[in-house]
């Protein structure tokens, strides 16, 4: 049976084991003491089950990290899928989708925190989230620029230290406490935001 993109259920299903087998050594081990082998020791295939999907490390890498920032990116817009302005008085915590995107892929997103990390990994995070910041705008007392690049610098350091607080508790509280708060900590700047086309 096939996915929309016609890829082979089976074929995501070992991919799948053999990301989360990956995700797993990188924090025991560190992304740098990770090889070949110890993935699929681990994910319990043979190296040539790797090497059908992937030609090394680096490129099962680079296809976890895509993944990672697509899937990021696409729960980050969901609040402003059928509108291009939000208040923040009446925006439901469960349409925030990113805190749940985040659980549900909980052990990549523990990649953030380890010792040794997927190189470049935190910097692909930070640049998604001052991408995503640059595309809305607060809309508040005209006297206040809550829209310049400091502010966004801000706004991005800050939503990204809430995701690692989150993530260093081990996800101690559900998704969607972390929503309330980040739509509080943003109603505080602005009562609205506007969706930049």
């Amino acid at each position: 049976m096939t996915d929309k993109h016609g890829v082979n259920r089976r074929v995501r299903r070992t991919k799948r084991v053999i990301k989360e087998a990956y995700s797993s050594l990188i924090q025991e081990k560190g992304y740098s003491n990770v090889t070949v082998k110890d993935i699929v020791e681990r994910a319990d295939y043979n190296r040539s089950s790797f090497y059908n999907y992937y030609t090394c490390k680096e490129a099962l890498t680079e296809e976890l990290v895509e993944e990672m920032i697509e899937g990021f990116k696409k729960a980050n817009r969901q609040p402003y899928k059928q509108s291009n302005y939000l208040k923040f008085d009446t925006l439901p915590p469960s349409s925030v989708a990113i805190f749940q995107y985040i659980y549900e892929h909980a052990s990549y997103f523990r990649l953030l925190i380890a010792a040794d990390p997927i190189p470049g990994l935190l910097d692909q995070i930070v640049h998604t989230i001052n991408l995503l910041q640059k595309e809305i705008t607060f809309t508040a007392d005209q006297h206040v620029d809550r829209n310049g690049d400091h502010f966004i610098t801000f706004r991005t350091y800050g939503f990204l230290g809430l995701i690692l607080e989150w993530i260093q508790s081990n996800y101690a509280r559900p998704p969607v406490e972390l929503a309330k708060q980040l739509i509080e900590i943003c109603s505080m700047s602005a009562p609205s935001i506007q969706i930049n086309d």
